[in-house]
C-alpha cells in the first residue's frame, strides 16, 4: 500500500508540474523563474532539453501508475529512472543557489522514489508496503 501511495504522489506531482503548471509561476520555481522555460534557462539548459526531460518525466509518471496498480514489473525501473531525474533536479537547484523551498519537491520525489526501490527490493521490511 505504501508503494502505491508513493507512486500516486510522485505521479500527480510530476504530471501537474509538467502539464497544468508548466507555464505558471510557483514558489517552487528556481531563481524566481515565472515558468518552466525560464527555470531551465536559469540552469543553463535550453528548451530542447526541457522538452526531452518533460516528455520522459510524463512517461515515467504514467509507468509508475501502471506499475503500482496493474503491471508491478514496471514499478522498480520507472522509480529508478525517475530517481535519476530527481537527482539531476536537486543538483540544478543547489548549483543555482536556490533555497530550500524550490528544492523541496524534487528532493521529496527523490526520497519517495528511493523508498519505493527499497521497499520493492526488501519485501520483508514491511508486509503492508505493497
Amino acid at each position: 500500500m505504501i508503494t502505491k501511495l508513493l507512486s500516486l504522489l510522485i505521479s500527480v506531482t510530476v504530471l501537474s508540474a509538467w502539464t497544468i503548471r508548466l507555464k505558471m509561476s510557483s514558489i517552487f520555481r528556481g531563481g524566481g523563474a515565472e515558468n518552466m522555460v525560464e527555470e531551465f534557462e536559469l540552469y543553463g539548459l535550453n528548451s530542447s532539453i526541457m522538452i526531452i526531460v518533460g516528455f520522459a518525466k510524463v512517461i515515467l509518471s504514467i509507468l509508475l501508475l501502471l506499475g503500482a496498480f496493474k503491471f508491478e514489473y514496471l514499478l522498480k525501473p520507472s522509480a529508478g529512472i525517475m530517481a535519476i531525474f530527481m537527482i539531476g533536479a536537486v543538483y540544478f537547484h543547489f548549483s543555482a543557489g536556490d533555497g530550500l523551498v524550490p528544492t523541496i519537491p524534487s528532493a521529496s520525489m527523490l526520497i519517495s522514489c528511493l523508498l519505493i526501490l527499497f521497499l520493492k527490493s526488501n519485501p520483508n521490511v514491511n508486509s503492508t508496503s505493497d
